[in-house]
């Protein structure tokens, strides 16, 4: 929903949903938000760092490159929209994200190095500055390799073990929230970070909304019972885009509900050549009961597993597969 990273793909945000909770737990649809727009322009310093220029736009939120005035250094500065400051939920949800970074210990997760007021009463986050681009704005050049989605795969099922270990669920677990960076990573593939802490939220801790992006949302997630499992099923949707264009389920914000809820998926096998135990991962990980789905830890596992057997360079396989 928030995207914390550069360059921006797409307006993702059009795709957003916020359900509120009526008596009883039952969710029912209540915003879409709307597509981003323009943001007002940032103020020419924000503490210590010099604004830059913008970097991504999201529907709360712009990201711009800042620099700092003594070090130099270059960061992202993640600014919480100033048309949103009457918003209580707003300010606390993007504050939130730099006490939720703080408790996850891993360097697979974007790191959040500071959360300040600008003068003005602006939140803002410091973050390290990504050099790569999200997996959304690569899908739309066509869809990933086997190796590719297996890498990028295997580590942000590890960033997000992380994230259940520190009991934080990320809820918002899709393409353009995980970044491909321009550096090795496992097996010879690019580096992945998992990005955007906005809808995160403690295990356990009923809130008066659930947030996410329809179409990797869970059956539980839906209905306001979002757990680990839930970023399970996010990350299977994932895989399944990744490797054949598409999501499992498309089509209006209530079609995609209901199939998450009642509809199976087309196995990914149906839409292009995967090893079968690939093709089986992907199903038991997108299973309509959370206790079927894997761990984070066995999804690691089998798609390290998958990623050593198809390494960068065999076969000619890139990070993008070849058009048919």
């Amino acid at each position: 929903m928030l995207n914390g990273h550069a360059p921006q793909s797409h307006a993702d945000d059009a795709d957003a949903v916020t359900l509120q909770l009526a008596p009883g737990r039952r969710p029912t649809l209540a915003y879409v938000a709307p597509p981003p727009m323009a943001m007002p322009e940032p103020p020419p310093q924000l503490g210590d760092y010099t604004v830059l220029g913008p970097l991504a736009r999201g529907g709360m939120c712009g990201v711009y490159l800042g620099q700092h005035r003594h070090t130099g250094e270059r960061v992202a500065l993640k600014l919480l929209d100033p048309r949103w400051l009457d918003s209580p939920g707003a300010v606390t949800r993007l504050l939130g994200e730099y006490a939720l970074r703080r408790r996850i210990h891993h360097d697979g997760v974007v790191a959040i190095r500071a959360a300040h007021l600008s003068p003005d009463g602006q939140p803002y986050l410091v973050m390290e500055l990504l050099d790569g681009e999200d997996l959304g704005a690569l899908l739309e050049r066509g869809r990933l390799t086997i190796g590719a989605t297996a890498a990028l795969g295997a580590q942000v099922a590890d960033a997000a073990a992380a994230l259940h270990a520190a009991d934080i669920i990320h809820c918002d677990l899709k393409p353009e929230n995980i970044m491909l960076l321009y550096r090795d990573g496992l097996a010879g593939w690019p580096e992945a970070k998992l990005l955007d802490l906005g809808v995160a939220r403690e295990r356990g801790v009923a809130l008066p909304e659930v947030a996410g992006t329809p179409a990797y949302m869970a059956p539980e997630q839906w209905q306001g019972r979002p757990s680990a499992a839930s970023d399970v099923y996010a990350l299977g949707c994932t895989l399944y885009e990744l490797l054949t264009g598409v999501a499992p389920f498309e089509g209006t914000v209530l079609e995609v509900r209901l199939a998450h809820l009642e509809a199976q998926p087309a196995p990914a096998s149906h839409r292009r050549a995967l090893p079968a135990s690939l093709d089986h991962l992907i199903l038991r990980s997108l299973a309509k009961e959370p206790r079927l789905r894997p761990r984070m830890s066995e999804l690691t596992s089998a798609l390290t597993d998958l990623a050593f057997a198809h390494p960068p360079g065999a076969r000619a396989e890139g990070v993008l597969a070849a058009v048919a």
